[in-house]
């Protein structure tokens, strides 16, 4: 529980209205009730603050009379998401360590940990404070993982992955695991280029539930800080995205990709082996990335191009069908095709 003056501060809004009001938890516009924070997600909320039942409403400027406590942000979505951190965020829970927990040759486990049933930990690994292992989890030799992370059910994380603070690890994910690299043999048969790199996620990274994230070939995987991965997402071999990059679900980085800082991906994109795309790009859905992508961009299409052109293209494209029969119309009146 928190005071409204809690929450203004947290959440970075100016408070009008009582300050002592207590807020138990977040709940959406229509259904808020007494000791609710909400947020006018559009316009027309803004003219039915007065019938809103939450003790508190999260608005854009200006603000206005009103009978409900008032919470003024020049991003309101922003504003109710550090409510909902702030009231509902993970939060460690102390549950110690299960007895069942397998740890190889030293290992050394932090302080305050919550590791529950059926974890496997392997040999020369360090585990920080405050880490979160839930049933299931199963982490290789010579692994590192920073204070504060929690790794959800039955994620696999193979050796040498180096995982920092803050991170946070959907069930079913697995990291580490072989890059797909293999060359044709004299007989045809293929012949597999082993994997001797690993893969290090940086701090306040969340990697959504079956994604997987391959090790390089040498070198490293990198995920740096605060990228955001939802579900079933492949990275692959050598592969690294930029600082708070997100990237929505189904999309596959081939080996050697680089996504630069701040970039926004969209679902079900594909890219080629080794292209580069630049800082702060926007990729819309199914778009499929064949060359390098410059800074800022906004590309859409397979292949991949700017998205205006991309636009023109498609109204194009739609046109083909009516072009043709004029073509057809005009090759037959200059005698060069038959009328059938």
């Amino acid at each position: 529980m928190h005071t409204l003056r809690d929450i203004a501060q947290l959440i970075k809004a100016e408070l009008f209205g009582d300050p002592t009001a207590e807020i138990i938890r977040t709940r959406p516009f229509e259904a808020a009730e007494p000791g609710d924070i909400t947020y006018a997600a559009n316009p027309s909320y803004r003219g039915r603050l007065d019938d809103c039942r939450a003790t508190a409403v999260i608005i854009s400027p200006p603000a206005e009379t009103s009978s409900r406590n008032l919470l003024v942000a020049a991003n309101p979505k922003l504003a109710f998401a550090r409510a909902i951190q702030a009231l509902h965020g993970t939060v460690y829970t102390g549950q110690g360590v299960s007895p069942d927990l397998i740890t190889g040759v030293g290992t050394v486990l932090g302080r305050q940990l919550s590791i529950l049933a059926r974890v496997t930990i392997g040999r020369d690994c360090e585990i920080g404070d405050r880490v979160s292992l839930y049933p299931g989890v199963v982490i290789g030799d010579r692994c590192r993982i920073g204070d504060d992370s929690v790794i959800h059910s039955n994620v696999s994380v193979y050796d040498d992955t180096r995982i920092g603070s803050r991170v946070i690890i959907h069930a079913g994910a697995v990291i580490g695991a072989d890059g797909f690299a293999f060359v044709p043999g004299e007989d045809g048969r293929q012949v597999k280029v082993l994997q001797l790199g690993r893969v290090r996620i940086e701090d306040d990274c969340e990697i959504g539930a079956n994604c997987a994230i391959d090790r390089a070939a040498f070198g490293e995987t990198l995920l740096k800080g605060g990228v955001k991965l939802d579900n079933l997402i492949q990275v692959g071999h050598n592969s690294e995205i930029g600082e708070h990059t997100v990237v929505a679900a189904l999309t596959g980085f081939s080996g050697g990709a680089r996504v630069g800082r701040r970039c926004v991906i969209a679902g079900q994109v594909g890219t080629n082996q080794h292209i580069t795309i630049g800082d702060g790009a926007i990729v819309a859905g199914q778009a499929g990335v064949t060359k390098n992508v410059r800074a800022g961009a906004m590309m859409a299409g397979t292949p991949a191009q700017e998205l205006n052109s991309w636009r023109r293209s498609q109204v194009l494209y739609s046109r083909l069908p009516r072009l043709a029969d004029r073509i057809a119309k005009l090759e037959i009146a200059a005698g060069l095709r038959e009328k059938k």
